[in-house]
């Protein structure tokens, strides 16, 4: 990589900016298997529309004390305990920042994960049930039960096929369109517009 020149800002391409572990390792280790360098993942504390406000202003902060810039935010929350209120308020306060995405599966991250093995569908989300059922599944197809964030277990899915991104993108096609009310994820498409 090319020297910083003194005072001038190093240019980044993409910042991601999530509020889970499990996120951070994924993006992380898909980076680094595509060998985006100019991509950055950064986790926060906060989730739902905080996720935003924080996520957004700690980015601020850190190209300003590192001397860097970025061209695309985007923003990886799941639904959490997001209100349709609070959604709606994120999607306002984007919506004047044509460089910042919403990166948001509904019922959680694990929706893009299991895409890794089977097609996603559109249906309407409880919750609880399919909080747990997501770990489940996952855990079947592992053969150990699935942790958040575990590293090994990451790279497993991600090897699952011989495209990382492929596979799981085919199989949330009819899912890529966020909705509160039935199971979505738009990982994928963001990651093939990020990845090339």
């Amino acid at each position: 990589m090319a020297r910083q020149t003194e005072g001038i800002p190093k240019k980044f391409k993409n910042l991601f900016i999530v509020d889970g572990i499990t996120e951070e390792k994924y993006f992380n280790a898909i980076f680094q298997r595509y060998k985006l360098s100019a991509t950055e993942v950064k986790r926060i504390s906060n989730s739902g529309n905080m996720a935003v406000i924080q996520g957004l202003s700690e980015a601020h902060g850190k190209e300003e004390a590192e001397g860097k810039t970025y061209d695309y935010y985007y923003i990886v929350i799941d639904r959490d305990e997001l209100t349709e209120s609070d959604y709606d308020k994120i999607c306002r306060d984007l919506a004047s920042q044509p460089n910042v995405q919403l990166v948001f599966s509904n019922i959680a991250f694990e929706v893009w994960l299991l895409a890794h093995y089977d097609t996603m569908t559109a249906r309407p989300v409880d919750v609880l049930k399919d909080r747990e059922n997501l770990k489940r599944v996952l855990g079947k197809k592992l053969g150990v039960k699935y942790k958040k964030g575990d590293t090994k277990q990451l790279y497993k899915i991600m090897s699952n096929s011989n495209h990382s991104i492929e596979l799981p993108l085919k199989n949330t096609r009819n899912i890529s369109k966020i909705n509160m009310a039935y199971q979505c994820t738009n990982v994928g498409v963001v990651l093939s517009h990020v990845i090339g």
